[in-house]
This record gives structure tokens, sequence and C-alpha cells, in this order.
């Protein structure tokens, strides 16, 4: 058997191939490489066994404010990156449903900056939704605080690598 890993997918298959695409239930086709290049848009955080996919909370945030401006499921999906043709319609009618549910829940915090994710370049984030100004203000927030830590991170490296020896003399 193969070694699981982290992500619920397994590490080789029954041949001892290498593959991190996810095990498949006795019966179950396996999809083609085509659909695995559909979801490789930086949108899911897993591909777990049974087939749904994980979105990104960024995803949801951005599939709501597509379909607050007026687009359609399907629409709204393709818009974000996916291709409904190789993943189905289902999947976007779905992920529109749970987007609906989150914002129903006030789960999106849409101007809560811990809602969005500062590695995310700001011309890459003004792509994926169109953000009101205290969207755009909370994200930027986010972004600034992922860029401090950034700063704070190399500051330790470069500390630690100045006590590195360089010189084979002694220190005096």
């Amino acid at each position: 058997m193969a070694e699981r890993i982290e992500s619920g997918m397994y590490r080789t298959d029954d041949l001892d191939y290498i593959t991190d695409k996810p095990h498949m239930f006795e019966g179950q086709e396996m999809p083609d490489e085509a659909y695995y290049k559909a979801l490789d848009n930086g949108m899911i955080t897993d591909l777990p066994e049974n087939g749904r996919l994980v979105y990104t909370h960024d995803f949801y945030v951005a599939m709501y404010k597509k379909l607050e401006s007026g687009m359609g499921s399907v629409e709204a999906y393709e818009s974000l990156g996916f291709d409904t043709k190789v993943t189905g319609a289902e999947k976007a009618y779905q992920a529109a449903k749970r987007a609906r549910e989150k914002a129903a829940a006030n789960k999106l915090y849409t101007v809560d900056p811990s809602s969005y994710d500062g590695s995310i370049p700001p011309e890459q984030m003004m792509e994926m939704a169109n953000l009101s100004n205290e969207e755009l203000i909370a994200y930027l927030k986010a972004r600034n605080y992922y860029l401090e830590e950034l700063v704070e991170a190399q500051k330790k490296t470069q500390s630690v690598l100045a006590d590195i020896l360089t010189s084979s003399k002694a220190k005096r």
C-alpha cells in the first residue's frame, strides 16, 4: 500500500510510480490530465478522495463578489479560472451555493483583513474580484501585515548569516 500524505493523496500508485493524483475508489474512473490542469489555478487547497474540491477562502470571497455583480454561477466559476467543460457545471453550481451560504452566515468577513491572503500580489487580487473601498482597505492591511512579517523574517535571516565566520582567521 502506498504512503498517504497530508493532502489526502497517495505518494505512489500500485506499480510504485510516484504520483500525487488522488487515490480513486474501486470502480471509479481516473480523471485525465486536463482535469488536473483545469484545477491548477491556485484556488484549490485539496482534492480529497471523495471527489469534492476544497476551495480557498479567497475563492469564496471572489465568487460571491462576482455573483453579486450579476454573473451566473457558471460564468462566475469560469471567470475564476475553471473550465466547466472539464470539471462539469455541477461544481460551479455547488461552489456558488456554498459562497452564498457563507455570505448569509456572515463567514466571508469581506471587510476583515484576516479574511484576505496578503501574499497575493495586488494585480492578481484585482483580477480575481472587484473590491469595494472597504474591502480594498482590508486587503491592503492584510498585504501590509504580510510584508511586515516578511521583513522581520529577512532581518532574522541576515543576523544568522552575519554570525557565520567567513574567514579562516580567528576573531580577536
